[in-house]
């Protein structure tokens, strides 16, 4: 198998990866590592670390045959490590993460799972951020149980009939289950084609010392 059979694609990744890239300029800082959780393929992940070269990238997915790919995505891009085996629906799924980390980012992952790795999700970040850390949420989701716009709501209706746990999450579950391991829904940020961008910050920094 050759080194560019091994990168696997993503049409999604593809679509949204520049939008998703705007918005962590816009947080940048030189010398921020990066946990991205469920990276997939790994395009996004080379995409960002490609593009901001001051920052390190950590990949991570449970799925040995994604991590192949993260890793043949890496090759060339001294800031992106190889990929962690990391699952948010275990206990202490954390631990085997060593470095520091000053940004989570989880996309396209929450509504393609159970409920359950909403909390899991959240309780590692609540343990492996700093206060004033962010953790970014990038999806589809309702707000005050309401979906956005109709396209919306058929794909959550899609994803439920394809398996009875997945489906679009709520903004308010997803806050309150953040305040149980002290991540404090912040704001949104809209993205194209009816997506956003939730920001949950660790308690603890002053207003002032956020990045975004």
């Amino acid at each position: 198998m050759t080194e560019s059979d091994e990168r696997l694609h993503a049409p999604a990744a593809a679509r949204n990866g520049e939008a998703i890239l705007q918005v962590l300029k816009a947080m940048h800082q030189p010398g921020l590592r990066y946990l991205e959780i469920a990276s997939g393929p790994g395009q996004h992940a080379a995409l960002f670390a490609e593009a901001m070269p001051d920052i390190f990238w950590q990949p991570s997915d449970p799925d040995p045959r994604m991590r192949a790919s993260q890793l043949a995505w890496a090759r060339g891009l001294d800031n992106m490590s190889a990929p962690l085996e990391l699952d948010v629906l275990k206990p202490q799924w954390w631990e085997p993460v060593e470095n520091r980390v000053d940004v989570m980012l989880c996309v396209n992952m929450i509504h393609c799972a159970p409920k359950e790795a909403i909390e899991g999700l959240l309780a590692g970040a609540g343990r492996l951020l700093e206060p004033g850390s962010a953790l970014l949420l990038y999806g589809p989701f309702t707000f005050n149980g309401m979906h956005s716009v109709d396209s919306n709501k058929n794909f959550d209706r899609m994803l439920r009939q394809q398996n009875a746990e997945w489906g679009v999450r709520d903004l308010n579950d997803i806050a309150d289950a953040g305040q149980k391991h002290g991540m404090v829904y912040e704001r949104y940020v809209e993205m194209p084609s009816n997506n956003h961008i939730l920001v949950l910050r660790r308690q603890g920094a002053l207003q002032e010392d956020t990045l975004i």
